[in-house]
């Protein structure tokens, strides 16, 4: 077992944030898309599905009966709250060595030791600082996992880490923040791992490595429009949001099929964890306020996690249905234009431009 890593960050990412009071579009065109966003499509979307999660239940799985993974190592965006506490907990409790990037060290650190004052006592973490906001961060934080003895393999890639922003925000790449945390620097830092992945799936024999994008039902909600991925013409936060989420399932399609022509045992999905009251959803507004109660009723963050994990954790469902979106343990139809060669091509080639001065492979 490995003892936390406690120490200092040794990497602070440089972050200079660019609000603006005035987002791109005129008011006329902004309150069009926010009304179509979030009353048509958010509130509805999302009223269908916390009923859904109401009646449809989370998968179980059944931590204690499953063997344990005493030498293999996660690596993980996002730190141990909300959601990320009960997934963290659930690979502890089968022995991961867990890698987490994340922006507060020390806040993640409580989450740890509350994870630990259960009783669990198996697994291992070490923290590296990532801020999501900065592809330089993204490479850092790539190189110190690659060069860590903890790091030596990667048998699962969870691309967990998420963000709503309610204000219009330029990252320090000149690029619409919400688009660059939820999917650019994660598809900049699953290719920076890649390699690392491969190797441990070439020594595993049978059983494939992973990568997990964790991404919404909403992805349904949009389309995408090339000529607006880093930029928004009308900018509304929750249109973001759904489009970064499509994009990751994109994502998700287009690496499994390039493990499938070059014959690797490297599996992706993207999952939808469910309606969850987070605070991930503080910034957005009214709407998420007024829906917060009933997101109560729905599944818990145990729940999601389940939800997560279920195809990584299950491997009769992980092996068959790789490339897939998950929902509930199940496998859904996703966006029309995720399951389009000439998107997924094109998305693809786009993100390697906008992460080439960064992207060492």
């Amino acid at each position: 077992m490995l003892v936390e890593n406690k120490t200092t960050e040794t990497y602070q990412a440089i972050h200079i944030p660019v609000s603006s009071n005035s987002p791109p579009g005129n008011v006329f065109q902004r309150f069009a898309s926010y009304f179509w966003y979030y009353v048509i499509c958010g509130v509805s979307i999302s009223i269908k599905d916390m009923i859904k999660d109401i009646y449809v239940k989370a998968p179980v799985i059944e931590i204690e009966k499953l063997k344990k993974r005493s030498d293999q190592v996660v690596v993980m965006t996002g730190g141990p709250r909300g959601i990320g506490f009960d997934i963290v907990k659930k690979l502890l409790q089968l022995d991961y060595t867990v890698i987490l990037g994340v922006r507060n060290i020390s806040a993640s650190q409580n989450g740890i030791d509350k994870i630990r004052s259960l009783g669990i006592t198996s697994g291992g973490v070490k923290f590296l600082n990532l801020d999501l906001k900065s592809l330089n961060s993204v490479r850092q934080f790539a190189k110190e996992v690659l060069t860590c003895e903890e790091g030596s393999r990667i048998d699962l890639l969870l691309n967990n880490a998420g963000s709503v922003n309610g204000n219009y925000e330029i990252t320090p790449d000149n690029m619409e923040s919400t688009f660059q945390v939820n999917y650019l620097s994660h598809f900049l830092l699953t290719n920076l791992l890649l390699p690392r992945i491969k190797e441990t799936a070439a020594k595993k024999g049978g059983e494939p490595c992973q990568i997990v994008n964790t991404s919404s039902h909403v992805q349904n909600a949009c389309k995408i429009k090339f000529n607006e991925l880093e930029t928004s013409k009308v900018y509304v936060p929750f249109k973001s949001y759904c489009k970064s989420k499509l994009y990751q399932v994109v994502h998700v399609k287009t690496l499994e099929n390039k493990f499938r022509e070059e014959k690797i045992n490297v599996h992706a999905y993207a999952v939808h964890p469910g309606e969850i009251a987070t605070d991930i959803w503080d910034t957005v507004g009214i709407f998420a306020k007024i829906l917060q109660p009933v997101m109560n009723l729905g599944r818990t963050t145990d729940g999601a996690a389940n939800t997560v994990l279920y195809p990584v954790l299950t491997p009769e469902v992980g092996a068959k249905f790789g490339g897939e979106y998950f929902e509930s343990g199940q496998v859904k139809p996703s966006n029309k234009q995720a399951n389009k060669l000439e998107i997924q091509e094109k998305l693809w080639e786009r993100s390697l431009e906008l992460t080439k001065d960064f992207n060492e492979n």
